[in-house]
């Protein structure tokens, strides 16, 4: 027969284990719930962002039909976003927007160019995973 004082150690145990595991589980359900994984807000966030780039695809009226470095005329109805490409506004080992097949030089002094194939203005030094070094 186990003493009293074992068996209060033994509730002592299992209240602890309990304790842990319902802190446990509190910690994860809040977690879950702040990861944004849904409601109203990204919805109104990515139609802001449709509508924000025109039928332009986001770029100035001079870069909307432009031609890139190959030769590829840019359509503002067939673009991917700059998030689905991975657009970055630096270059990657060594290669860059400016050296692209796709890029569209500067057309209005401001610095940036567009692409043929990614909605927005791009960055000369950014860089995607759709890069394709121009060989021309």
């Amino acid at each position: 027969m186990r003493s009293r004082d074992a068996r209060d150690a033994g509730d002592s145990d299992r209240t602890r284990r309990r304790f842990i595991w319902l802190a446990g589980t509190a910690a994860m359900a809040g977690l879950a719930g702040c990861s944004g994984g849904g409601g109203a807000e990204p919805s109104e966030t990515t139609a802001t962002t449709t509508q924000s780039s025109g039928s332009t695809g986001g770029v100035p009226e001079a870069y909307a039909t432009a031609t890139s470095l190959d030769g590829t005329q840019r359509n503002p109805d067939s673009l991917s976003s700059q998030e689905a490409v991975s657009y970055q506004d630096e270059p990657s080992e060594g290669r860059q927007c400016s050296t692209c097949r796709y890029y569209i030089e500067d057309k209005n002094g401001d610095g940036v160019g567009a692409c043929a194939i990614v909605a927005g203005e791009v960055d000369p030094e950014g860089y995607c995973v759709s890069y394709v070094e121009y060989e021309g």
